[in-house]
């Protein structure tokens, strides 16, 4: 099948689609996986912080490199390829320092795949129907909800060391489909001035430092939260297949979430459905903490989708009206440095810490308050008329 045969909103649909695998392949049972080479709580919150320290270097990189030189077609085929090599290597290491070095390159390279691919939509569908965002990334949550019961169900039967090799084979998947995606040009190569395409960003949009903040605080609480959720359920007595079915509750949840964010966005605005994302995950974190039965806590990581798809969605678009198209990439790198970079560095190797030392309940607490932190820092920040009012009174940010 050739690229011309793949209608432009399918291509784009099923990137996501595959995408979603690749996801759920890995994010949802690497602690497992980290757990079964020996490595203690606190060490898995060191890989983890280890692989965030790298994203939050190369995001911002791979980002200009997009905008300004690559396109973001061959930025996604690149980080896809190296993630996907990096992984089947990390299946042969062992000890933490070799762990650690793979589980770095692995990081800097699937960090480029996100926010790409966000920007590939967000080009897509253009400034008039950029709200249907979520429609789109729905696609991905679908998948991702199908993957971690199918991989929950094989690593359970396999044993978790073959999680490696899984994500590699999906990673292929991805980067075969991603040649029926037309080819971009970076619309301007200079004049981006002090800092290239990331410091564009900011003299574009000044307000772009407070949603960062936002973004930063509210993914730190995620990440302490979420990086820990297999062990604490695995420790009460369930093992993989029930982690991959509360991760797979998540992932379903998030189709509707997503697909209904964006008519929330017209009907609501941007800040308060932001905000209503961010006090999800307050409540849903404490209950975590709270309630120690596994099977419960499986079930009730559905909430992780409900907040995962308004604040994901909400946070995507309020970039798009942010910026420019032409610095789309860097943009949405930025974002993921903050909250996928900095926030697992803080959330990950600080949680692993709380979790050794104090218990799960003092872990999901503290990230709880956070969360709840971060709704404030987030109402503050996008209180401008732009992001506050319904989508279709959405005038220019300045």
């Amino acid at each position: 099948m050739t690229r011309r045969e793949v209608r432009p909103a399918v291509a784009v649909q099923v990137l996501f689609l595959l995408f979603g695998l690749v996801i759920a392949a890995f994010f949802p049972f690497v602690a497992l996986f980290l757990d079964s080479r020996g490595l203690s709580t606190g060490e898995i919150g060191l890989v983890i912080a280890a692989m965030a320290v790298a994203r939050m270097l190369c995001n911002p990189v791979w980002g200009h490199l997009a905008d300004t030189t690559l396109g973001r077609r061959r930025a996604l085929q690149i980080g896809t390829t190296g993630a996907g090599v990096a992984a089947l290597c990390l299946f042969w290491a062992h000890g933490l320092a070799p762990i650690v070095a793979m589980t770095v390159v692995f990081a800097a390279f699937s960090t480029t795949t996100g926010p790409n691919l966000d920007s590939i939509a967000l080009e897509h569908l253009g400034a008039e129907r950029m709200t249907d965002y979520g429609k789109i990334r729905g696609w991905e949550s679908l998948s991702y909800a199908a993957g971690c019961l199918v991989f929950g169900y094989t690593l359970q039967h396999v044993g978790v060391r073959w999680q490696m090799p899984i994500y590699t084979a999906v990673t292929l998947s991805v980067l075969a489909w991603s040649f029926t995606v037309a080819p971009d040009r970076p619309r301007r190569t200079e004049g981006h001035g002090r800092l290239g395409a990331v410091g564009a960003v900011f003299r574009e949009a000044p307000r772009f430092w407070g949603f960062l903040a936002a973004v930063l605080v509210v993914w730190t609480a995620f990440n302490g939260a979420w990086n820990f959720i297999a062990l604490k359920i695995v420790r009460a007595g369930g093992g993989p297949l029930l982690v991959g079915i509360g991760c797979a509750l998540g992932g379903a949840m998030e189709v509707p979430v997503m697909r209904l964010a964006s008519r929330l966005q017209r009907r609501l605005g941007l800040r308060l459905v932001y905000v209503i994302g961010c006090c999800v995950y307050t409540g849903a974190f404490l209950a975590w903490g709270l309630i120690q039965n596994p099977t419960i806590v499986s079930l009730l990581t559905v909430f992780e989708g409900v907040g995962y798809g308004l604040l994901f969605t909400s946070g995507v678009v309020v970039i798009g009206r942010l910026l420019p198209s032409s610095l789309y990439s860097t943009g949405q790198s930025l974002a993921a440095a903050a909250g996928f970079g900095i926030g697992p560095i803080l959330g990950a190797g600080i949680g692993g810490y709380v979790y050794q030392r104090f218990g799960a309940a003092a872990l999901y607490t503290g990230s709880s308050m956070l969360a709840l932190a971060a709704a404030g820092v987030a109402w503050i920040a996008l209180s401008t008329p732009a992001l506050s009012r319904p989508e279709t009174e959405i005038e220019p940010v300045l």
